[in-house]
């Protein structure tokens, strides 16, 4: 149910989004009709920047190209301060329509929107530095607003940029039995037989444990990042294992205007291995330790919300998870035993699950995030991100 849900939500949002391009690309793309008596010149958006020091290397490669370019400093609703950086004046729509070919060509923009003006454009990228140092208090405002982080497609981390986190997972894998050997000694010599697994006991031993790890992400496009994350595994902080993983993430689209500005898709793929160790009394009272080793590969499908300073966001997740652990019984042995031991081989009982998330910048440079994850595991994760 949840499933269909979700798909009739995607089916509305693309019918609706392909729409909404529809109508862009007619606006964008058709003549506009004006009075001939009246002059009009053509801008085109080509982006928008937070920070000046991204705006100025930006237009270096417009001017670089022998684009000419006007930088308008405006403050946009729920968003603060921007750099829009625009090329102009163009005599003609025609003149337009060539410029965003050229520049789609030379890969110099990614968005483009026309604009027409009745008078000319003058930029005040170098008025707004006489401004901020005439009036204190705006100087105060510019810094803060235009700090935050650049953003790439999604959720993901613009090219070129990277992030260093630290996490705080805890989790509950339900695991199946799906081999067993049974291992004893009794001082002189060692049986090993392999033991037929009954109904009722193969879904007995699920896998929890808490992980805490450093997380590095870098942004490879702005579509595409890598993250990689090492730390340790651990049920009780007597006994910490090394656990490690990484993957990628691709962000599919993001809307960028209109009605569902700030949707977007995306996909990752994750793989996450390490071990754990710890004690446990069995149901009979008998103290046991247990050592496993796990593997697991996960494939996420996304959908979410941006807004400046916060992003929601749930999906449908695949996981494969295998486990090889050693069970050795510590106390209530058989006198005729020195040791008795199990050998198991697991893996997850479900393979799909559903998560959700959300995440907050709490500081320009600073991000924290919660998620939750059902079914495949039950699992909640808490991180903090320091953006570079």
């Amino acid at each position: 149910m949840q499933k269909s849900r979700v798909k009739r939500k995607q089916s509305y949002f693309s019918r609706h989004f392909l729409s909404i391009l529809l109508v862009i690309s007619f606006i964008f793309f058709c003549p506009g009709i004006t009075l001939s008596a009246t002059k009009y010149y053509y801008y085109l958006h080509a982006s928008s920047f937070r920070i000046k020091k991204d705006t100025i290397k930006f237009i270096g490669k417009l001017q670089k190209h022998g684009y000419e370019v006007v930088v308008k400093y405006k403050k946009i609703a729920d968003q603060g301060y921007w750099y829009i950086v625009y090329i102009g004046p163009l005599s003609s729509k025609k003149e337009a329509n060539l410029t965003i070919r050229s520049l789609r060509k030379k890969k110099l923009a990614r968005y483009i929107a026309v604009h027409q003006k009745r008078s000319l454009l003058s930029s005040d990228l170098r008025a707004e530095k006489q401004v901020v140092a005439k009036d204190p208090s705006t100087q105060v405002s510019a810094t803060k607003m235009t700090k935050l982080p650049e953003r790439g497609i999604g959720r993901n981390i613009a090219h070129g940029k990277f992030v260093l986190g630290y996490r705080h997972l805890y989790r509950e894998v339900e695991t199946e039995l799906t081999k067993r050997k049974r291992i004893t000694s009794d001082g002189s010599s060692t049986t090993v037989q392999v033991i037929p697994i009954s109904d009722s006991e193969k879904n007995d031993f699920p896998t929890s444990m808490h992980m805490d790890s450093l997380c590095f992400r870098y942004g490879l496009t702005d579509y595409l990042e890598i993250f990689l994350e090492a730390g340790g595994g651990y049920k009780e902080l007597s006994s910490i294992s090394f656990v490690y993983g990484g993957g990628l993430q691709l962000s599919l689209f993001e809307v960028e205007r209109g009605v569902f500005k700030g949707l977007y898709t995306s996909l990752s793929g994750g793989y996450l291995s390490g071990n754990v160790e710890y004690e446990f009394d069995s149901s009979a009272g008998n103290k046991w330790n247990k050592e496993a080793a796990f593997n697991e590969l996960s494939i996420r499908g996304e959908i979410g919300f941006l807004r400046p300073k916060f992003a929601v966001y749930l999906g449908g997740v695949f996981l494969k998870y295998d486990e090889t652990a050693k069970r050795e019984q510590l106390t209530g042995l058989d006198p005729s035993f020195t040791s008795f031991i199990y050998e198991d081989e697991l893996e997850n009982e479900n393979s799909f699950g559903g998560f959700a998330g959300v995440e907050i910048y709490l500081t320009p440079s600073l991000l924290a995030k919660i998620e939750g994850q059902v079914f495949s595991q039950e699992s909640i994760f808490v991180a903090v991100e320091y953006h570079f």
